[in-house]
Parts: C-alpha cells; sequence; structure tokens
C-alpha cells in the first residue's frame, strides 16, 4: 500500500452568489470526490506559495490570500493508499486568471452554493467550510 504524506494548503475561493470553487478529484486517495483546491507543498517553498501556486495549476485563477482559515490533521486509508496530511486552509480571493481546470489531476472544476455543496467532500475539507463559515459570522 502507497502512503502520502506532508505538509499541504487548501483554499477556498469565494464567489458572488454566496458560491465557492470545487474540483473533482481525478487522483488517488478520494478520486471522483468534489474537494478544495490545493496540493502538497514543494521543497523550499512556504505553504502560501505552495496556495497560490497549486491553486493556478489546478483552476487557471490567480489568487491572494485573504486570510487563514485554519491547520487540520488529515489521516486514513482510501483507495489503497495511507494517507497522513498536515493542510493549511487559506481564504483566497480571485485576482485573475480564468477558470480552467487542469487536465491530467481533475474530472470537473465547478461553482457550488454554500448551502448546495455535494456531500460528502473529501479530506477534512467539510470541516474546512464549515470553519470558514464561522469566521464569517464574526
Amino acid at each position: 500500500m502507497k502512503k502520502y504524506t506532508g505538509k499541504t494548503s487548501t483554499a477556498i475561493i469565494p464567489f458572488p452568489n454566496n458560491q465557492i470553487l470545487l474540483i473533482k478529484r481525478n487522483t488517488r486517495p478520494f478520486v471522483g470526490y468534489w474537494a478544495l483546491p490545493g496540493g502538497r507543498m514543494d521543497p523550499g517553498e512556504t505553504i502560501e506559495q505552495t496556495i497560490v501556486r497549486e491553486v493556478k495549476e489546478e483552476t487557471g485563477l490567480d489568487v491572494e490570500i485573504v486570510s487563514k482559515i485554519g491547520e487540520y490533521v488529515e489521516m486514513g486509508v482510501k483507495d489503497d493508499v495511507e494517507y497522513e496530511y498536515y493542510p493549511t486552509c487559506f481564504e483566497v480571493k480571485h485576482i485573475g486568471g480564468e477558470i480552467k481546470k487542469q487536465e491530467s489531476e481533475i474530472q470537473e472544476i465547478r461553482l457550488f452554493r454554500l448551502n448546495e455543496l455535494p456531500k460528502p467532500l473529501a479530506f477534512e475539507h467539510d470541516l474546512m467550510i464549515k470553519d470558514y463559515l464561522k469566521n464569517q459570522k464574526n
């Protein structure tokens, strides 16, 4: 069984009409699950650089960080892969580029209303969105 581990980052990208951008994964673990855009940190990168790069790679969008939602731990076994990730979730804002999905890693890319999200999302992304919504009310 493969094991994936490392520091990762995820992005909540708000759009008008109470929507956020989700990607449908085409990589293990969680193939076919909807998820927040993001990915693993490269050597020599800060976690902030990671999220800007990953969002651009996966969605075609240029973003800047608005705030940090939180730090999380994701562990489990899915699709014959054991994973242990340490993601940081950021709220980011779209500052340029057009939505265009990365062909190799993503099946689909779509805007969803926050009250109509697909369930369950990959990893701990449901919790990250819940924390994001809590922050919006403060």
